[in-house]
């Protein structure tokens, strides 16, 4: 046993156990106790420290604690036979034969990045997050938190989403959709309910319909269930169902995936006559629809047409949509409207993959919903939008940009490469996405999807003019 253990406590804030443990640790690091020899007693310690014993046995229960010593009813306290500072150094003597660890990946992933932190932004279908009532929502959370029990809270729960919230988001779908037949699914965003329905519904080899531009990020969800995607041609007026009858002519078509209120990127909304036609396809040829309806509350020309699934008497219509643009995109609220079978078999899979959404924020949504706060928050966003979307078409009347129906974003061909635009643009500190970003395969790109909904007035103004001063010098396009 080390009687004369040479120990100097530390001059810390430090309460003074913690002061000792520090001592005892730099003594044992530096060898000066030996691996499996006895330390002084506790009790002659707290003499020599002039401190109770029991804050002596702290410290070194510390010290127990992170692998330093070990304890000997009867006998005292042990230096570990490995202390962890060796078991550090071997560690790191280790030879290093790469910068990281090889992994045998059976799959990747790729995908569009988010647009640079400019300036300027004109991100698609980003909502302006500094007009959200954060007061107002969190007034609801913190009646929420005082009014439910802590344990049906905070706990597990069903995982195709909490009853408060489904009740009020049937009543919303009711009475602004039309839709009145299915079963909803709570879940993180529409990507989710997008990747589960590909999960369920897709194997490896798969031909899925798409149309030709589109939203990556569900195609992505679709590939990862192993699906082939073959892409529908697109006009004036949106997709082209004699394309979708040609494909169906020449191969089995397992899903097909669109977007017809505004669609994604083009924001044109899909005719009356090519939806029948579409469904009448679909239904002659046994292909599910999944119908991607992620801003319908965002129509300004008149009421918006109502979705595929408000009219599908033969229930092949998956129906899906996202809380991201009215709420907030960290809010990580979407949800499907399917047949009850597949309501069930999407929540088994979502129990494995994200077990469920946050409940705090599903019965803050659903009291906000019941106090009309959201449809206050829905109302005044639209004109807000509706405003600032006028503001954009008459910075860009040079170039004559189409009037959408609705939505957060404009199709806009400035005559130019937009590729190198988007680049010229970035020189200039602007954010802006182009054409081939949607392509499915690639192809020219004319066009940018500008969105306006998340910049003011004059933020439109000022970034545009950056915007057409960089088109200046970039490659003409006939």
């Amino acid at each position: 046993m080390r009687e004369d253990l040479p120990l100097v406590l530390p001059e810390t804030s430090q309460p003074v156990y913690l002061r000792l443990a520090q001592a005892v640790r730099a003594a044992l690091s530096q060898g000066q106790l030996q691996p499996g020899e006895l330390l002084p007693s506790t009790r002659g310690l707290a003499q020599r420290f002039q401190l109770h014993r029991h804050t002596v046995m702290n410290a070194l229960d510390e010290l127990v604690a992170e692998g330093w010593l070990r304890s000997e009813p009867g006998r005292g306290y042990r230096a570990a036979a490995v202390p962890p500072s060796r078991f550090l150094e071997v560690q790191q003597e280790a030879p290093t034969t790469a910068s990281e660890p090889e992994f045998r990946l059976v799959r990747t992933v790729s995908g569009r990045e988010s647009l640079p932190e400019l300036e300027y932004r004109f991100p698609s279908g980003q909502p302006d997050l500094r007009l959200f009532p954060w007061r107002e929502f969190y007034r609801h959370a913190r009646e929420v938190l005082r009014r439910r029990s802590p344990e049906r809270l905070l706990g597990y729960g069903d995982p195709t989403g909490r009853a408060a919230l489904k009740e009020q988001l049937w009543a919303h779908l009711r009475r602004l959709r039309g839709l009145t037949e299915g079963e909803l699914v709570i879940t993180h965003g529409s990507q989710e309910a997008i990747y589960i329905l590909g999960q369920l519904l897709v194997e490896k080899g798969d031909t899925v319909a798409v149309e030709e531009l589109g939203y990556p990020p569900a195609w992505q969800a679709l590939r990862a269930a192993g699906a082939r995607l073959e892409g529908l041609t697109l006009d004036a007026q949106g997709l082209d169902p004699e394309a979708f009858r040609k494909l169906c002519r020449r191969r089995k078509v397992r899903l097909l995936y669109l977007t017809p209120l505004h669609q994604y990127p083009t924001t044109v909304t899909l005719p009356r006559d090519r939806r029948q036609a579409l469904y009448e396809l679909a239904d002659r040829y046994g292909v599910p629809i999944l119908e991607d309806d992620y801003d319908h509350e965002f129509h300004y020309r008149c009421q918006p047409v109502a979705p595929l699934k408000a009219s599908d008497p033969t229930g092949l219509v998956l129906y899906c949509s996202t809380f991201s643009k009215v709420l907030f995109p960290a809010a990580r609220l979407g949800f499907a409207v399917v047949p009850p079978r597949l309501a069930r078999e999407m929540g088994q899979l979502k129990r494995v993959i994200s077990r469920q959404n946050d409940h705090l924020m599903q019965e803050t949504a659903a009291l906000w919903m019941r106090t009309q706060g959201f449809e206050r928050h829905l109302r005044r966003m639209r004109r807000v939008y509706h405003a600032r979307m006028v503001s954009m078409l008459e910075a860009l009347q040079d170039y004559a940009p189409a009037r959408p129906d609705g939505g957060m974003c404009l199709w806009v061909n400035l005559g130019v490469d937009a590729d190198a635009l988007a680049e010229a643009a970035a020189r200039r500190q602007v954010a802006v996405t182009p054409e081939s970003a949607f392509r499915l395969t690639p192809g020219h790109s004319r066009h940018l999807r500008l969105g306006f909904a998340s910049s003011t007035p004059e933020e439109i103004g000022q970034g545009l003019a950056r915007l057409i001063s960089a088109s200046f010098e970039c490659p003409r396009l006939s």
